[in-house]
């Protein structure tokens, strides 16, 4: 996600953004709309000009040839193998060039900039709860507990990653379809469901429309692993150790398969095997202004979770909105809330 912009003599004269792969990108929309007012104009861009041939010519190319003077860039790209050469090339041939390394515009890319620096996808945890942090009654009832316009919120959430994740459990017990169900065309994610010994049925909502992949142990009966396969899942065999499938293994399998960002739904058991694995970039939680008491209520983090507050995972750039009558928190996880080698993960 790139935007730019190119100002001359202290006017906007061009902007342009990054529409999608394979397109122009933002700088060239920019500087076509400037003309010829991009010559010895100043452009602004979120990242790095790209200076390599990929699906579209180099950014770099385009912007010495409208006689851009200078450049003001937000952050570097985040490939090893590209890092700070556009800015050396625009250098190399006059331009002044400012990285100002905005946090703004590194949040902006989140995703992709931690798939770039890790290889792998981005994983944002995402759950609804009440006040007192239930994500269910103690019958197991969680129709619904969040309002219309956080469901909306949610939908838009599963627009913006690659994949969708829940458990075996979630399956089993709700059926959800892990779409996106909004006016107008959307990008649909793919869908994910963590299925150690396939017990995904084959009448499961969530294997119609975008192709979903059952991650599976290699303890799975053949037979069933089989029928999920001819009913058009995806199967992903998974390693496993004594907690079930591993986390960061399986992480590692949707990253080779293009995966850059994965929105994990739940339950609560893999939520929280998640945050134990020290794997959760991102949290959003959606608090509804309910109360459900009840020892026998789930919450909202099962797993291991932490002996001491003082080791309890610290969130930044906390956010809240209002979405409806209900409070939408987001915040980047920094540090994993145990080590990872002691998580556990009931499935």
């Amino acid at each position: 996600m790139v935007g730019a912009v190119v100002v001359h003599a202290g006017a906007v004269v061009g902007e342009g953004w990054h529409l999608r792969a394979g397109e122009p990108h933002a700088e060239v929309h920019a500087l076509r709309a400037a003309a010829a007012r991009a010559a010895g104009a100043t452009l602004y861009v979120t990242l790095e000009p790209c200076c390599t041939h990929g699906r579209t010519p180099p950014c770099t190319d385009a912007i010495l040839a409208a006689g851009i003077a200078r450049a003001v860039v937000g952050s570097l790209d985040p490939n090893p193998a590209h890092c700070g050469r556009g800015i050396e090339l625009l250098r190399a041939h006059g331009l002044a060039v400012d990285v100002i390394d905005d946090r703004a515009c590194a949040l902006l890319n989140e995703k992709f900039f931690h798939f770039m620096r890790t290889g792998l996808p981005f994983v944002h945890a995402k759950w609804a709860m009440t006040l007192d942090g239930k994500i269910a009654t103690r019958s197991g009832d969680a129709r619904w507990i969040s309002g219309t316009a956080s469901r909306a919120q949610a939908h838009r959430l599963r627009a913006e990653y690659d994949a969708v994740l829940v458990g075996i459990g979630t399956v089993l017990r709700d059926d959800p379809r892990l779409d996106v169900r909004l006016d107008g065309t959307w990008r649909q994610p793919r869908k994910i469901v963590l299925d150690q010994h396939a017990r995904t049925p084959g009448t499961a909502a969530l294997l119609h429309g975008a192709p979903a992949i059952i991650a599976c142990g290699a303890a799975a009966p053949a037979a069933a692993v089989s029928a999920l396969a001819q009913s058009g899942a995806q199967i992903m065999p998974c390693p496993a150790d004594e907690h079930g499938l591993a986390l960061r293994a399986l992480l590692t399998c949707l990253a080779q398969q293009g995966i850059t960002s994965v929105l994990v739904e739940g339950g609560a058991h893999v939520l929280g095997s998640f945050f134990d694995a020290g794997l959760v970039n991102r949290a959003t939680i959606f608090v509804a202004p309910k109360l459900c008491g009840g020892a026998a209520a789930p919450s909202a983090l099962a797993g291991r979770g932490v002996a001491r507050m003082a080791d309890a995972l610290q969130l930044q750039d906390v956010a809240w909105h209002t979405a409806g009558d209900d409070l939408m928190v987001t915040a980047i996880c920094t540090k994993p809330a145990v080590s990872p080698a002691a998580h556990k993960e009931p499935q």
